[in-house]
C-alpha cells in the first residue's frame, strides 16, 4: 500500500546560510532554539539574520522550553513566526494561551508512566477544546531537553496511542530513520544531533542523506 513519506524538520540551526542549505538540501522545516541551556541556543537577534536569510515560503518553528506564553508570543511576535514547539513541562494551559499558533507540544518519554502521562494532558487539552497541532516525541536524558542523540525505546513506541500529525524525534539519522519512522508512521520526522558536524551546524552530506532515507 502506497505510504506518504514523512515530513522533514531539521532543528537547531545557528547559522543563516547553514538554514538556508538545510531547506535547499531537502528539508521542510526549520527549528530555531531558543532555550538558553541548549548548545543550539539561538538569541532573537541572532534569529532574525537566520530568517532574514531564507525565502519568505520557509517555514520555521520557535522551539521554547518553559518560557511563560506572553514572553513566546512577544518573540514569535518580533520575528514573525506562526509555529512553535514547546519542549518541556508546560501546562495545557499554555497551549490554550498561545492558540493562535500551530503548537507542537514535545514529549519526552522516559517509560510507560511518561506515555501515560502524555496521553492524560492530550485527553484534558482535548476537553477544554484545544489540543496541539501537532505531537511531538522524544528521547528522555537527564538534565537536557531534546538534541541528546538518545533513541526512544522501541517499546514505548509500540506502546504508543494513536497520536495524529505526529512528530518523530529521539537520536534520528540516516541509518535508523526509516526502520524507527515505520514503527510509529509519523507526520513528521526531526533531526538535531544526527545531522550535524558540530551542535548547530549541521553537515549538508548528512542532511541529504537523510532526507533520502526518511522516504524509503
Amino acid at each position: 500500500m502506497f505510504r506518504q513519506s514523512p515530513g522533514i524538520k531539521v532543528c537547531g540551526l545557528t547559522e543563516p546560510a547553514n538554514a538556508l542549505d538545510c531547506l535547499q538540501a531537502g528539508a521542510d522545516w526549520i527549528g530555531l532554539n531558543f532555550h538558553p541551556a541548549s548548545p543550539r541556543f539561538v538569541t532573537v537577534e541572532r534569529a532574525e539574520t537566520i530568517l532574514s536569510a531564507l525565502p519568505t515560503r520557509a517555514v520555521a518553528v520557535g522551539l521554547f522550553v518553559n518560557r511563560p506564553a506572553d514572553e513566546v508570543r512577544e518573540v514569535c511576535a518580533r520575528l514573525g513566526l506562526t509555529r512553535v514547539q514547546l519542549h518541556g513541562d508546560e501546562p495545557v494551559e499554555d497551549v490554550v494561551a498561545l492558540s493562535e499558533f500551530f503548537v507542537i507540544r514535545a514529549f519526552r518519554l522516559r517509560d510507560a508512566s511518561a506515555v501515560a502521562a502524555m496521553s492524560a494532558y492530550l485527553e484534558r487539552a482535548d476537553r477544554l477544546g484545544r489540543s496541539p497541532d501537532a505531537v511531538l516525541i522524544d528521547a528522555w536524558s537527564p538534565g537536557r531537553a531534546g538534541g541528546t542523540g538518545e533513541l526512544i525505546d522501541d517499546d514505548l513506541m509500540d506502546g504508543l496511542p494513536p497520536l495524529p500529525r505526529l512528530m518523530l524525534a529521539g537520536g534520528l539519522t540516516a541509518d535508523n530513520v526509516a526502520a524507527r519512522a515505520a514503527r510509529v508512521r509519523p507526520w513528521m520526522v526531526d533531526a538535531a544531533s544526527g545531522v550535524e558536524s558540530s551542535p548547530g551546524v549541521k553537515d549538508l552530506d548528512k542532511v541529504r542523506a537523510f532526507v533520502r532515507a526518511a522516504a524509503r
